[in-house]
This record gives structure tokens, C-alpha cells and sequence, in this order.
């Protein structure tokens, strides 16, 4: 590039590209930063892998690309009736207001800045400590993380915006690799590369980050190799070799999924390769957690108990910032006003439908003995620490005693779907909230509330999925481990709440269903996704790509209706999707002629 002011180097956002300004480098320092002096300014280079960390990833599971997404699929649900996601969920959405175009304008921009660094590579080639060693470790670091974080943020984007054109062909995203310059933007060369070409670039630049990044950011003592104050700990919300290995899981899995691949067999040897390579990375996840981080003190155990609180819970693979200060935005948003909440988001009656029994057996199932009267009564021990329902108690969690509050959903009651602040299906979410929180409290407690980008979770889950695409779910050859003992693992883990797993005492479904294999096996895996990882927005991606064909997503969400000591349910809305697939920004699309639109939006041009 030629020399210009650096204050107009902005960040491919197309849908600010009229009205862009120097705001978007904040709070980076402002001045006459030039392509010819910049690298005298390394404090510049690395704000541009700094900065996408501090501004542009989310830093908690309450985001509007985390359970706000949620609250779009088929597991939770708005109650204001109002909300524009929620009107967009309903095929209400509007063009010039559409819930999606933030994720885009974001992400676009936090590649921009892993661009600048990348560019000839001039953040590598930088100096930014005194000390040799220390630089090289810095350098090195900056460097894996800025192609690891451009990876993630084209993933991102993916897996939110691929799917099929108005001309019936299947996309990706634009990819952009250069820094973009505002004043020589040609709009007619922005176009969508295909999914092929965006998974092979995210892949490419997983292998360089691989090169450079440390296996974790994590402090092992018989690892000499650390250097306390650059690596180790002191980059733990980074990436390291265990996350680009997780999103090479990630990748492979999606790129395999029925929705984006129309055209190829789920049992063709092109996607069978992708689940073979999904199944791989997820196995070199878990053997690194289990095996390496299992040896630390209080390190990881499959069995171990998540605690949502915990900035260094051993679930956790890769960590975003956190903060005390989100605890009373979380609660005073979940629980009803009773409690000192407005029930903003709520669970649906489909996600509770999924719980099975506590012998494991699907509630359909007649031997799950599921009794439709007691419809709370032994259920799989996840339930209690995910949701709250009719009856549920809010205990303190330094005494067993003290019940804060009951839940009373029937009614007439006072938590009971139709009242001002209330939940409108009769549940209300439990997973994340802190038990010491109590609106009443003289002293109101709070707690660290750190978001999991990746946790062991999902590559159990990952592994699952992809390995009994492959493979029989017993068998363990392989990969290391089977489908079969990923999904036991999680089964039998113990909850939040300290309560065994459904599998401690046995699981003859799973054994059944692992013996079955197939469809019945695929479904299993699918419903463990919905348990484990609900309210973290995956269901909205996952329904998706398992689908092909908009009716799978689009379904009613129901709520429950206690009247009497009877049990029914009532349709809240319906879900009303025109496509499988996400408009993009109708501003972008309308500026950029080669810049085409996915299905079922033709008239956001």
C-alpha cells in the first residue's frame, strides 16, 4: 500500500463503509501512523491483536450472540412479545433492522485489525520487550494469535451466514486477507467466496497459528520452556494449540453437516473425511485435557462437576475476559419479578421434553416411567441444575436451609405465564445463575461469570457426532476413545448442584443405542447437544445444520399450563424462518452488485 494517514485505514465493515470513522481504532493511540513508520510504534501492532480481545469477542454467555440466539431456536423464547429477534424468529424481520448485522460489521472489523498486524509481517518482525527470549515468546504469541483469531472470526461468520444464494448455488462469506483502505474499497469486487474456499482459508491459517502458539496457556511446572510473565497463565483468555485445535474440530464438523453439502451423500468418502478429520482434532482435545491437564493439581477429570462461576474451571478450553460485575445483569434478567427478575428470556417446553428420565430412558419411552401427573419428578439430575419450574426452591449456597423462594408457575400463581414479568411458558432458566444472589440481601453477593468460547463439553460432544458418522460407537481403536464414552462421560458427570449423573449407577439406554448404532445413536448424540449445551446459542446453529429443510426449525414453542394438579400446553409462538439461512446486511448487499443474498430474503437487495 501507499503511505496515507492511518487514522483512514478502517476495517472492512460494508455496511459503515459511508459514515466510517478513526472511532473504530479507539482506544488504540490516534496520530499520523503511516505504512512507512508504523512498525516505530509497537505498541500500535500489538493494540491490533490486543484490541479484537478487548472489543470485538463476547465476553459473557448473556450476549446477544449467545443466549440471545437461544432465544431464537426452539429452546427459549423471548417473553417480550416486542423484541425484534423475536419478531424476526416470527418472519416479522426487517430489512433495515436486522438482528445479524452487528455479528457481521464486528467481526469484519476485528479481521481488519488481524490483517494490519499480519500485513507483510510486520507484527512479527517488530520488537515489543527488552529481553530476547521474552520478545521472541511475545512476538510469537501475537503472531499465532492474530492468524488463530482471524480463523475463529471467519468460522464465526460461517457458520452464522454460509448457506444458499438467491441463485440456488451455496455460499460462504467474503474473504478478506489484506487490510482495506476506506478511500479504495472497489464495491463491485466484494462477492461471497464458497464454503469450500472459506473452511480451506480458516484451516490454512489454523495451521499457522499452530506454528507459533503454545500447546496451553496454562502453567505446567515441568514445562521450562514457560515464561511466567508472557506466557503460561499470563495468556490465558488467548488462544493456544489446544483451541486451534478445537476450531479444526469445529471447522471439519460443519463443513461435513447435511445443510451444507445439498448435493453430497452423508455417507459419501468427501464427508466422511471431514467427520474423520472433526473426530481426530476433538480426540486430540480431549487426550490433551484428560491426560496432560488431568496431572495438574485440581487439574481436569471427565467426571468433574462445572462450576459457571469458575474463571478456571478445568472445563474450560479456551476462556473469555470476565468480570464480577455481570452477576446481578444475569439474575435480575432470568429470574421472575418475584425475585427480583423480569424473566426476560425463557425456557420452552421442547427443551424440557428432552430431559430424559433419571434411568436415562427418553420420557416418550414407557420405561423411563415418566408420570405425565408429577412431570418433575425423577428426572435426569441435568434438569435441576437447568431449569426452574413449578415447585423448584431457590436455596442459598452456604446453607442448605435456606430457601430463598419457591417457584409457583400454575394458576393464579404468582409466576405463572401471563403477569407482568413472568415467564410466558411457565419455566425459567437456572444454569448459569448464582445461588448466593439474593435480591433481598442487605449485601447483595456476586461471583466471576466467565464465558467459555470452547469448553470439553462441545469436543465430547464434537467427537461423538463426527466419530459415529465414521465408525461403530463402541469402538475405541480409532480414535483413542469411542462416540459411545464421550456421551457416558458427560452422562455420568456430576451436575453444578452436586448431584451424580443419570449413568453412575448404569445407562442401558446408551448401551442400547451404542449397540444400535445408526440413526438411533445420531438422534442420542443430538439430544445430549440440546441438555449440555443449551442457553450457549450452539442450538441455533446446530438445528441448522442438522437440517434440510426450514420445517425442522420451524416449530411451535410451547409453554405449560398447570391448572389443578393437570397438566397442558399451549403454543406460544411458532417459529417462522423463511430459509434455513441468515440474511446478510441489506445495506451491504444493495452497495456491493456482485454481493448476493441468501435464500429466502430476495427482497434485502
Amino acid at each position: 500500500m501507499k503511505k496515507n494517514n492511518m487514522n483512514r485505514i478502517v476495517p472492512f465493515v460494508l455496511a459503515g463503509l459511508m459514515t466510517v470513522s478513526c472511532n473504530f481504532l479507539e482506544p488504540l493511540p490516534q496520530a499520523a501512523f503511516t505504512d512507512e513508520n508504523i512498525d516505530q510504534y509497537p505498541e500500535v501492532l500489538r493494540g491490533f491483536v490486543d484490541q479484537i480481545y478487548n472489543s470485538y469477542l463476547p465476553d459473557s454467555f448473556y450476549d446477544n450472540d449467545k443466549i440471545g440466539l437461544s432465544a431464537i431456536s426452539d429452546e427459549a423464547v423471548y417473553s417480550d412479545e416486542n423484541n425484534n429477534r423475536r419478531l424476526f424468529s416470527e418472519g416479522n424481520g426487517k430489512m433495515t433492522n436486522s438482528p445479524f448485522e452487528n455479528k457481521w460489521n464486528r467481526n469484519y472489523i476485528a479481521i481488519n485489525y488481524a490483517n494490519l498486524f499480519l500485513k507483510d509481517g510486520r507484527g512479527y518482525a517488530t520488537q515489543y520487550m527488552l529481553k530476547a527470549e521474552a520478545d521472541l515468546a511475545l512476538r510469537r504469541s501475537l503472531q499465532g494469535n492474530a492468524f488463530g483469531l482471524r480463523a475463529y472470526l471467519y468460522f464465526d461468520l460461517l457458520r452464522m451466514f454460509a448457506g444458499e444464494g438467491t441463485d440456488g448455488k451455496m455460499y460462504g462469506v467474503p474473504l478478506r486477507l489484506e487490510p482495506t483502505e476506506y478511500a479504495k474499497i472497489d464495491y463491485s469486487e466484494l462477492k461471497r467466496a464458497s464454503i469450500d474456499e472459506c473452511c480451506e482459508q480458516i484451516l490454512r491459517d489454523c495451521d499457522s497459528a499452530y506454528v507459533y502458539l503454545k500447546d496451553a496457556n496454562r502453567d505446567f511446572p515441568d514445562d521450562p520452556s514457560q515464561l511466567i510473565i508472557v506466557t503460561g497463565s499470563a495468556r490465558y483468555t488467548t488462544m493456544d494449540r489446544v483451541t486451534i485445535d478445537a476450531l479444526r474440530a469445529y471447522t471439519y464438523l460443519y463443513w461435513a453437516s447435511p445443510a451444507w453439502n445439498p448435493d453430497l451423500s452423508q455417507d459419501s468418502a468427501e464427508i466422511k473425511e471431514r467427520y474423520t478429520k472433526a473426530a481426530q482434532y476433538a480426540a486430540a482435545v480431549m487426550k490433551f485435557k484428560i491426560e496432560r491437564e488431568g496431572a495438574l493439581t485440581n487439574g481436569f477429570k471427565p467426571l468433574g462437576k462445572i462450576d459457571w462461576t469458575d474463571p478456571n474451571s478445568p472445563e474450560i478450553i479456551w476462556c473469555a475476559k470476565f468480570t464480577t460485575g455481570e452477576t446481578t445483569t444475569w439474575e435480575k434478567s432470568m429470574y421472575p419479578i418475584g425475585f427480583g427478575g423480569t424473566a426476560m428470556i425463557v425456557p420452552s417446553q421442547a427443551l424440557v421434553d428432552r430431559f430424559p428420565a433419571a434411568n436415562g430412558y427418553p420420557i416418550g419411552d414407557a420405561r423411563s416411567e415418566y408420570n405425565p401427573l408429577k412431570p418433575y419428578e425423577n428426572r435426569d439430575p441435568r434438569f435441576y441444575s437447568t431449569i426452574n419450574y413449578n415447585g423448584a426452591k431457590v436455596i442459598r449456597n452456604t446453607d442448605a436451609s435456606d430457601i430463598m423462594y419457591t417457584f409457583d408457575t400454575s394458576v393464579g400463581g404468582a409466576d405463572a405465564p401471563g403477569l407482568t414479568r413472568t415467564s410466558t411458558t411457565g419455566y425459567y432458566i437456572k444454569k448459569f445463575l448464582f445461588s448466593g444472589w439474593n435480591p433481598f440481601d442487605s449485601v447483595i453477593e456476586g461471583a466471576f461469570r466467565p464465558l467459555h468460547h470452547f469448553r470439553w463439553t462441545e469436543m465430547a460432544l464434537t467427537f461423538a457426532e463426527a466419530a459415529s458418522r465414521v465408525t461403530t460407537p463402541t469402538d475405541e481403536s480409532t480414535f483413542g476413545y469411542s462416540a459411545k464414552q464421550a456421551l457416558q462421560w458427560l452422562r455420568c458427570r456430576t451436575t453444578p448442584y452436586d448431584i451424580p449423573g443419570l449413568g453412575t449407577n448404569g445407562d442401558p439406554y446408551l448401551e442400547e443405542c451404542a449397540a444400535d448404532g445408526g440413526d438411533k445413536f445420531y438422534e442420542l448424540v443430538k439430544n445430549e447437544w440440546h441438555v449440555e449445551t443449551c442457553f450457549e446459542g450452539l442450538e441455533f446453529y446446530n438445528t441448522r445444520r442438522w437440517a434440510t429443510d426450514v420445517s425442522e426449525i420451524n416449530v411451535p414453542i410451547e409453554r405449560v399450563v398447570i391448572s389443578d394438579g393437570t397438566y397442558s400446553r399451549e403454543t406460544v409462538t411458532t417459529l417462522n424462518y423463511p430459509s434455513l439461512w441468515i440474511p446478510l446486511p441489506y445495506m451491504d448487499v444493495r452497495r456491493c452488485p456482485n454481493l448476493l443474498q441468501n435464500k429466502g430474503y430476495e427482497s434485502w437487495k
